[in-house]
């Protein structure tokens, strides 16, 4: 009998998938870390470096800097826990990620959601303790 071993190696690639079939060419942001150029249905993803942000002024990777808040604001994670992390400067409306002392950008909930840290996903202000939700704690 045979045996085998299957090795798994995770690395940190980001695969972007975007539909960019029936949309206009351009420019589309895929949060703060990354973006999606479409041309003729077809979509290429785009990540930036750890040092800089997507600024949609200029359509490409930027000093966090030139960049308006949220995505412009780097967070400083060495003191917290790997987790989601609600932006409270921005009421809720989007969180950031820290892992291993390094931030790793804000994501955005959808229209009208906010950040329930707990659960860790979006969800309506009416079901989310506060300071992001209506609910007391």
């Amino acid at each position: 009998m045979i045996n085998f071993v299957f090795l798994l190696v995770c690395l940190p690639i980001t695969v972007l998938t975007f539909e960019c079939e029936n949309k206009p060419d351009g420019v589309y942001d895929a949060g703060c870390k990354s973006f999606i150029k479409c041309e003729d249905g077809k979509g290429e993803g785009f990540e930036c470096d750890e040092h800089t942000v997507y600024n949609a002024v200029i359509q490409a990777c930027d000093d966090p800097k030139n960049v308006a808040a949220p995505c412009g604001n780097m967070i400083n994670c060495s003191d917290k826990p790997d987790g989601h992390y609600p932006d409270l400067d921005q009421r809720c409306h989007s969180y950031y990620t820290c892992n291993g002392g390094s931030f790793f950008g804000h994501n955005f909930c959808p229209t009208g959601l906010v950040y329930h840290q707990e659960i860790e996903v979006c969800d309506y202000p009416h079901s989310v303790p506060k300071p992001c939700g209506l609910l007391d704690p």
